[in-house]
């Protein structure tokens, strides 16, 4: 016999700001978080660096994505900011804000309530709604002896929170892998053959996409044998095969057969017409709704309220960094560019920025690294992404009820 969840009715800052992590998933720093209300129930937590300066420019730009985020959430009627900066509390509650009243005005005015608005800093924290907020503010402890904190924690299993950022790091290598994986790929993709078991080469068997990622998927990142890790790799270097296998991670084998048989279509159309690939498909654009084509782009672009397979994702994303660590440089980037559409897949813009980047590093000019950039710089976010949100999960439901009323301010 279990206790019957309890309803915590302490209405304070310190209560909410002892939820906060948890509900983000990472500790988290230099940033502000936006935290949209369906009435007293969370919708999520959505997480914008702070920028450099208090330029009025970057104000309004973070206000529109705000406001955008929230719009997009069906039955969202309240925000909560909180800004958490690495400055002492005096000069961080004075910097930010312009950005928080930039927030309230903007939001106010499209007809969401701003419950509160809370300055984090390291050595002290207020809410800006305060009548009289304290020099130095209230100390960090008082959020460290909410009971919400230990309600919180017990939530996550007791797990420690990782850093912020720390999902965008690839793993530590190992290494025998960092010396054998690379052979391995340039043995496979110039010369044909790969070592079986023991050590010894073999004819190279034809490399099928399809099958390798629900073999892959089907066991655990760091049980997956050396040879399809080279497959894997090398596979990866192919436009088609890459955004195909990054398609069927997240949607299914389906997905992945629908869009292969597609690409051979347009491939048989390129040999026939003599068209370019980028032709055919401008040309194909405007009548793909309903078919593989226009699913593609759909999907690619998040233009789909079609949630991803999220267990297949969080596990392809532990592989290919277990892959993409243990490869040369030059290997690397459309690894990481499959790593950067998943972490945007599950709503992590940051981490999918953070892979963009390190490819663009290695190759300046590499296209899809560069569309996706221009994509996430937009502050876009996938449409299933708010369809999520917008209806609390059965894993989140238990945890909301306890804090519900802790969260709502009187």
């Amino acid at each position: 016999m279990t206790d019957a969840p309890k309803i915590l009715s302490s209405t304070t800052g310190a209560d909410f700001l002892a939820t906060l992590p948890t509900l983000t998933g990472f500790t988290v720093n230099d940033s502000i978080l936006i935290v949209p209300f369906h009435g007293k129930r969370t919708m999520g937590v959505m997480r914008v660096d702070l920028p450099p300066d208090e330029d009025r420019r970057r104000h309004d730009k973070i206000s529109a994505l705000a406001l955008a985020a929230l719009s997009r959430l069906s039955g969202c009627d309240g925000v909560v900011f909180a800004v958490y900066a690495d400055q002492t509390f005096p000069v961080a509650f004075a910097r930010w804000e312009g950005l928080i009243s930039a927030l309230e005005r903007r939001c106010e005015d499209a007809g969401f309530t701003v419950k509160d608005a809370f300055c984090v800093a390291a050595d002290g924290w207020a809410s800006w709604y305060e009548q009289d907020p304290a020099f130095d503010g209230h100390p960090p402890a008082e959020i460290d002896r909410s009971p919400l904190a230990e309600q919180a924690a017990r939530v996550r299993g007791g797990r420690e929170l990782p850093a912020q950022g720390q999902a965008a790091q690839l793993p530590p290598a190992d290494p025998w892998l960092a010396e054998a994986l690379p052979e391995a790929v340039d043995d496979l993709e110039f010369g044909g053959r790969e070592r079986d078991a023991f050590g010894g080469y073999r004819p190279a068997a034809p490399l099928d996409a399809i099958a390798l990622i629900e073999r892959v998927l089907a066991r655990e990142p760091e049980d997956v044998p050396l040879p399809d890790l080279a497959r894997l790799a090398v596979l990866s270097v192919t436009a088609d095969r890459r955004d195909e296998m990054t398609v069927q991670i997240a949607f299914g084998r389906k997905a992945g057969r629908r869009l292969r048989a597609d690409s051979d279509r347009l491939h048989a159309l390129m040999r026939r017409t003599g068209k370019s690939m980028d032709e055919l498909v401008a040309a194909e654009m405007p009548h793909a709704r309903g078919t593989a084509l226009g699913d593609l782009g759909g999907l690619f672009t998040g233009e789909s309220r079609r949630e991803p397979r999220v267990k297949r994702v969080r596990r392809a994303i532990v592989l290919l960094g277990r892959i993409a660590v243990h490869l040369t440089p030059d290997q690397r980037p459309d690894l990481l560019c499959m790593l950067s559409w998943l972490h945007w897949a599950l709503g992590s813009a940051s981490a999918a920025a953070h892979h963009a980047e390190s490819a663009l590093r290695v190759a300046p000019d590499h296209r899809m690294a560069r569309t996706l950039l221009a994509m996430f710089s937009s502050g876009r976010l996938p449409e299933w992404v708010y369809a999520h949100h917008g209806v609390p999960t059965p894993a989140t439901d238990a945890f909301a009820d306890e804090l519900a009323e802790a969260m709502a301010r009187p």
